[in-house]
């Protein structure tokens, strides 16, 4: 009897133990089953109140001798008010999230959460994932309509710059509000010594800020003011400072080399940075494009020497900076924008030296027409009696300052114009001046709000 079917039988065997083997060797490690995962929820004695944020502990406990990886957890919500997770600290939120619990380890992670508006209840929450055990949590939280407080502070004009308020620095007549977690906001005006009082609010976080700040000043917050009312009393005091405007110690001036440009063209623009103050500035950067529009020079952003950590300027010193950008693909517009201003950071936007400059991107003719009118009752709207009538008005070139086209507004304060080159332009009403702030009035090319009609007010 021949051998061979036994020797290929034992082949076969010593094949498929070689492979077995291997494949033993090259398996990954063994990983735990999240099912045996001990979860447990906390949070602090509070009561919380609605609009402040508050932590939550997760505590993630791993009793078997393997690892876990790839943990992640989620809130279901049982009743009472909402929660709102703004940080899950890496267990949830994305699909990226996830963690890693090591054999017989624990870890506590802190999550983040807010409520913005009471439901009746405290929230009644329950914090699982995929596997059987939960943890329940009920957030102690105070309901707004169950406690009043009241609120109190100055609006002060920082003279001498130390960072505190003094006595003489209030500012009267500042229109100070509270607003938030979709409430109507709460104005009020203030005093003569600059402060202001609210008065039996229901208790939750508030946002606080003010406006309106007389002669120039700034109102230099650059992180948002809360005020929490608990109802306690009294109540929170808080100190609301302004600064004079950047402008008054720092001048800048800026042009491009040319007015007309093709799209993609390099550009290049100069500013000069002055000093004007007795003080030295340190750390002086620039910001551009703060709306983000495609009209916009492109490439400002590489402009490292303006970039921070800034430049300084000694108490009078001028310096002038050389920046290259590009045209942007404007042609529907006629025309692109560079606008900067230059500050000092942490500080107010408001106030600082700011330059706004235009080029022209060739483009086809077009026209342009609107209505002007005096709006004396200040509501936005044309009302009887209010068109400005036979009066000469001139079409003005944003770019080089030259008039494009002339007309006599007609009975109804109606006036047109073209076809004049595309581009931006203001409307000049000879015996008036504008009562909104010196902008582009009108656009004439092919984008989409080019063809639509102006209402620009105008006053004595």
């Amino acid at each position: 009897m021949s051998s061979t079917p036994l020797r290929g039988v034992r082949r076969l065997f010593a094949v498929l133990a070689a492979v077995l083997t291997a494949s033993a060797l090259a398996a990954p490690a063994a990983h735990a089953d999240n099912s045996q995962l001990v979860l447990t929820a906390s949070v602090g004695a509070g009561p919380q109140l609605i609009g402040r944020a508050f932590p939550i502990t997760l505590t993630l406990t791993n009793p078997t001798d393997q690892p876990m990886t790839k943990v992640t957890l989620w809130d279901e919500h049982v009743s009472g008010t909402w929660l709102s997770i703004q940080d899950w600290a890496g267990l949830g939120g994305s699909p990226a999230a996830g963690v890693d619990i090591d054999a017989g380890a624990t870890r506590s992670f802190t999550v983040t959460a807010v409520a913005y508006t009471w439901n009746q209840d405290v929230p009644h929450e329950i914090f699982h994932g995929d596997w059987p055990v939960a943890a329940a949590l009920t957030i102690p939280m105070i309901d707004p309509a169950s406690a009043h407080g009241s609120t109190s502070g100055v609006v002060y004009g920082d003279r001498n710059e130390n960072g505190a308020y003094d006595a003489g620095e209030g500012l009267a007549g500042a229109t100070t509000y509270l607003y938030g977690n979709g409430s109507s906001p709460i104005e009020t005006t203030t005093d003569a010594d600059g402060h202001f009082a609210f008065a039996d609010l229901p208790a939750m976080r508030y946002g606080l800020s003010t406006y309106n700040l007389p002669d120039g000043w700034v109102y230099t917050a650059t992180a948002e003011a809360h005020v929490d009312i608990d109802g306690s009393d009294p109540g929170p005091v808080t100190q609301l400072r302004a600064l004079r405007p950047l402008s008054e110690k720092l001048h800048v001036t800026g042009a491009f080399e040319h007015t007309t440009y093709q799209v993609g063209d390099p550009v290049q623009v100069t500013f000069t940075a002055t000093n004007v103050s007795g003080e030295d500035l340190h750390g002086i950067t620039i910001g551009c494009d703060r709306f983000g529009s495609s009209q916009h020079l492109i490439g400002w952003t590489s402009w490292a020497d303006l970039a921070a950590p800034g430049f300084d300027l000694a108490a009078g010193q001028s310096r002038t900076f050389t920046e290259t950008g590009t045209a942007p693909n404007a042609t529907a517009y006629g025309s692109f924008y560079a606008a900067c201003d230059f500050g000092i950071d942490p500080g107010p936007i408001d106030g600082r030296p700011s330059v706004d400059l235009i080029a022209r991107e060739p483009a086809p003719p077009g026209t342009t027409h609107g209505v002007i009118y005096h709006d004396d009752n200040r509501n936005y709207t044309l009302d009887p009696g209010e068109a400005i009538t036979g009066t000469a008005v001139d079409l003005v070139d944003r770019v080089d300052g030259s008039v494009a086209a002339s007309a006599v507004s007609d009975a109804q304060g109606q006036v047109s114009f073209g076809p004049v080159p595309a581009g931006p332009y203001t409307v000049r009403v000879d015996g008036w001046r504008p009562l909104d702030p010196v902008g582009t009035d009108a656009t004439v090319g092919t984008c989409s709000y080019c063809g639509e009609a102006w209402y620009l007010r105008y006053q004595r």
